[in-house]
């Protein structure tokens, strides 16, 4: 399944996905929040917190342990108590998600409509996990807090205050908990539900951008521990004339609650940290080795899309980038099939000028003799394969000597060395072409004649000289071709060596640039068609005897 609209097709695998994790993470979420309240209560230097441990000194033995136990125990009833409705409201948030893996699991295909409500909760239940976490840290404090100072079991100030610091605490720990289910969707069910990535398109999905991300952060770690020391200190100097302690005392009991909010500030804002920086990071450290990759050659890589804030919008770009490089790439090799690679990258990169640009290569012709008996007296299908068998052994010994082969025209081949890549020992490069070319048709022949197939014969004629190189054909459709008398000569030569009875002829102009020593056999000069001076040839009758 490639795009959103593919919602018949096949989905992946959903074999090991698991909602328990956002169970866990609500759970875990209120039982630290809790915990971090309770931990705070017990030291701040309240008049009711002192009251509370004067009575509990005053326990001794079995009663001391079975009042601290019926605490603690009362802690773990209350998370419990608080964490069970949570629990189930997760369960129906999760509904729309756990029904479409049902289906997936049942070998059945979700609905559109099934499909989008179940992709559209799932980018939106970090939003809706922290607002209905923020609206329970604020009304359950406050009720049980307010309870217990309607019942007498605490004045009504310290419930306030206790009721706000739990507020507090619940900001930091919502804040937590929507990085961690948003981390675990980004994980486990996004690439699922998104393997396409485009996750912007998505209507009705809520967005947090990064630079709300970053403000949210430090609005958390700063003003949050800031405004529980604050409401802590206010209180305290209202019950200062209650508490009837020393200085000294009260000093060090505030500075004891001091370094255990600092504590908890510390851990609770380095995980926050923690969770910020990886909500951005691991998304762009992804697209890097995405990147890394194509930067590589592999166009079949992705980038792993995870969110729809910017970085999500960027890793569509950049899926849609390495997509269109992949095209290129098919269109590049593809295009390599029907011109040369040095063709089509001189091309593709623009350095071809329509107009034409004068060049100094070699030109060879190879033309099979006798082909057109050939193909009179055998099968269409013999004749194509024979040709392709005759045209691949040909073309390797072209290119191996670094050799352009311009096209194919019936039984013939048109190649050129120097253009349009230039190199010095251009005329040196065709003659030793020849040569190789020799070589593979004896091998091909023998094959042939192995076989009960009829050998074949060519002839070779190679001109070096000035061409005009460029651009050819119509405005629709364009081939790279030579022209000037370089390659009109070069074609006339090959037309020689069936008079000559030869198979491989040279120009003076060629002879006159190679650099290598050839066992060559000088011919009378004489004229050819079209050309107003006599051509001055040379057979070359073996292989090069050595390097000049």
């Amino acid at each position: 399944m490639t795009e959103p609209e593919q919602i018949t097709g096949e989905w992946p695998d959903p074999t090991n996905i698991s909602l328990q994790g956002f169970y866990v993470i609500s759970m875990l979420a209120m039982g630290i929040g809790i915990s971090v309240v309770f931990l705070l209560n017990l030291a701040t230097p309240s008049h009711f917190m002192l009251e509370e441990f004067t009575a509990l000194a005053k326990k001794t033995g079995g009663d001391y342990w079975f009042e601290v136990g019926k605490r603690v125990g009362g802690l773990f009833l209350l998370i419990l108590l608080v964490g069970s409705p949570i629990l189930l409201v997760m369960h129906r948030l999760l509904s729309p998600i756990s029904r479409c893996l049902k289906r997936v699991r049942q070998g059945e295909i979700p609905s559109a409509s099934e499909a989008e409500k179940a992709r559209r909760r799932l980018i939106n239940l970090p939003f809706i996990f922290i607002a209905m976490n923020i609206a329970m840290w604020l009304v359950l404090p406050a009720v049980i807090f307010l309870s217990a100072a309607l019942a007498g079991f605490m004045n009504l100030r310290t419930s306030i205050v206790f009721a706000a610091r739990a507020s507090m605490v619940g900001f930091v720990t919502s804040s937590v908990a929507f990085y961690r289910v948003e981390a675990y969707s980004r994980r486990e069910l996004i690439p699922f539900f998104f393997p396409w990535g485009r996750l912007a398109d998505l209507r009705g999905a809520a967005k947090l951008s990064i630079s709300r991300r970053i403000q949210m952060f430090f609005r958390l770690s700063s003003m949050v521990p800031m405004t529980i020391l604050l409401v802590t200190l206010i209180t305290l100097q209202w019950e200062l004339d209650a508490l009837n302690m020393p200085v000294e005392e009260y000093g060090r009991r505030v500075i004891f609650f001091a370094l255990v909010l600092f504590a908890i500030f510390l851990v609770s804002t380095g995980v926050l940290n923690r969770l910020v920086s990886r909500s951005i990071v691991e998304p762009l450290n992804n697209m890097l080795a995405a990147l890394g990759k194509v930067r590589e050659g592999d166009y079949q890589t992705r980038v792993r899309v995870v969110s729809n804030d910017e970085i999500g919008i960027l890793g569509d770009a950049g899926n849609q980038m390495i997509k269109g490089l992949a095209d290129r790439e098919r269109l590049r090799e593809a295009f390599g099939k029907y011109v040369t690679p040095e063709i089509r990258d001189e091309i593709l990169s623009g350095r071809i000028p329509l107009e034409g640009e004068r060049r100094e290569g070699t030109v060879m012709f190879v033309d099979l003799r006798d082909f057109t008996h050939f193909v009179e007296n055998h099968p269409p299908e013999e004749v194509m394969s024979g040709l392709r068998t005759y045209f691949t052994a040909m073309h390797r010994a072209i290119r191996l000597r670094r050799g352009l082969v311009l096209q194919f025209v019936g039984d013939e081949i048109e190649s050129v060395f120097g253009v349009p890549i230039h190199f010095e020992t251009h005329a040196d490069a065709a003659v030793r072409a020849a040569i190789d070319m020799r070589g593979a048709l004896k091998a091909l022949n023998e094959s042939r004649i192995a076989s009960g197939r009829p050998p074949f014969a060519h002839g070779i004629g190679i001109h070096s000289g000035k061409v005009l190189a460029g651009n050819s054909g119509s405005e629709e459709q364009s081939a790279y071709s030579l022209i000037g008398n370089t390659v009109n000569v070069a074609s006339r030569i090959q037309g020689l060596t069936r008079k000559m009875g030869c198979d491989i002829l040279v120009s003076q102009e060629t002879v006159d640039r190679l650099m290598g020593r050839y066992s060559l056999v000088k011919q009378p000069a004489c004229y050819v068609k079209g050309y107003s001076r006599p051509v001055v040839v040379y057979q070359l009758n073996c292989a090069e005897i050595a390097d000049a």
